[in-house]
């Protein structure tokens, strides 16, 4: 089967063959993975070979706001061991307001050390702000991925839902607590937040005027097993639901994104509009196969993923090799379109020779069909 671009638009039509469409997920050859000398090798077979689905963040701004009266103000310093801290303060609010994040050496994603939220008095600051304007989203950002990427692949546009951002303002045990104990206030605050993320996704959308695909990160946090199905039909489904319905009126597919066990909100997601659903993460992380995704799906959407990240980083050659035979065999016969996959963005530098290789091993068996 062909990859690249014109593979996923295939897809998206039902149109299946075989061997499948083969993504190494979140790998960006135009971007940290290549500049990187430790993924030469993969990326030079990714360029080739595979289709590509760069990430590109172009609503990464803090509370994804845009206001003219407040303002966030970011101060960077990096440690001797070349660690990088960012402090953020929020100024023009009723009360000073931050957040604190380490970026260890080496390593692509940033680590919260302060939450916006701490205090009683923090949260009814933030309500107290009511509606703010939508960030204004880099649509040139895109524009960029998309043009570097090419008939290759697509960008991969990531944003995260409002469950998500509100949960990462607080402590993650206060959050939840909260939920229970003040849930008209953390209603308020999600409503709110998702009004800000709705109007930056209709931008996106609406200006980007390039081909992309446009990922909603964030939901494992309000599903099973946190919390049940039906908590995450009442804070989410309404988001979920909006969100497709714009990408889907401006021709921008829309990816749902879910690690661990997603059998319960599997029908859901596809009810609610996705294109994509991503990464069916096998047993034991995941409760649902490839077979079984397949099955139900029933060319509703594209079934994407199939093998767990962390074997590629600790696995023998031959748990890889198997785990990635068992998603062909699954996936051959099914006539469903479906993206093998690893299931998460690999991101240490430098990569270890065991992950290089089950890397390597992974795409070329995944490949061969």
């Amino acid at each position: 089967m062909p990859q690249g671009r014109q593979a996923i638009y295939n897809l998206l039509q039902s149109r299946v063959s075989w061997p499948p469409v083969v993504v190494p997920f979140g790998l960006d050859p135009y971007g940290w993975h290549g500049a990187r000398a430790s993924y030469r090798k993969i990326c030079d077979l990714a360029q080739e070979r595979c289709t590509l689905l760069p990430k590109v963040f172009p609503l990464d701004k803090p509370l994804c706001m845009e206001n003219a009266d407040l303002r966030i103000h970011n101060e960077e310093h990096t440690d001797d061991r070349g660690n990088v801290l960012r402090v953020r303060r929020l100024i023009g609010g009723p009360r000073p307001l931050s957040t604190e994040e380490i970026r260890n050496r080496g390593d692509l994603a940033w680590t919260t050390r302060k939450r916006w939220i701490q205090t009683d008095e923090d949260l009814a600051a933030f309500l107290e702000m009511g509606f703010l304007p939508p960030a204004i989203p880099d649509v040139e950002s895109v524009r960029a991925k998309e043009a570097q990427v090419g008939e290759r692949g697509l960008p991969y546009a990531e944003v995260s839902d409002p469950f998500a951002a509100v949960c990462e303002m607080f402590v993650t045990e206060d959050f939840y607590v909260r939920i229970l104990t003040e849930r008209p206030r953390i209603e308020a605050l999600l409503s709110l937040t998702g009004e800000r993320i709705l109007g930056s996704i209709e931008s996106l959308c609406r200006d980007t005027r390039r081909p992309f695909i446009l990922r909603l990160i964030g939901a494992e946090q309000a599903v099973p097993p946190f919390m049940r199905r039906e908590d995450f039909l009442h804070f989410e489904g309404s988001f979920y639901r909006r969100a497709a319905a714009i990408a889907s009126r401006y021709g921008v597919p829309a990816a749902f994104h879910c690690h661990g066990p997603v059998a319960e909100i599997m029908d859901d997601i596809w009810s609610l509009g996705f294109s994509f659903m991503e990464p069916f993460e096998p047993p034991p992380r995941g409760n649902v196969s490839i077979a079984d995704a397949l099955k139900r799906t029933a060319g509703k959407g594209v079934v994407f993923g199939g093998v767990d990240d962390v074997l590629l980083s600790t696995g023998s050659p031959a748990e890889v090799r198997l785990a990635v035979e068992r998603c062909l065999e699954q996936a051959q016969d099914s006539g469903q379109p479906y993206i093998l996959s690893q299931s998460a963005t690999p991101f240490f530098d430098p990569l270890t020779d065991r992950a290089k290789d089950n890397l390597l091993l992974f795409l070329e068996r995944a490949l061969a069909g």
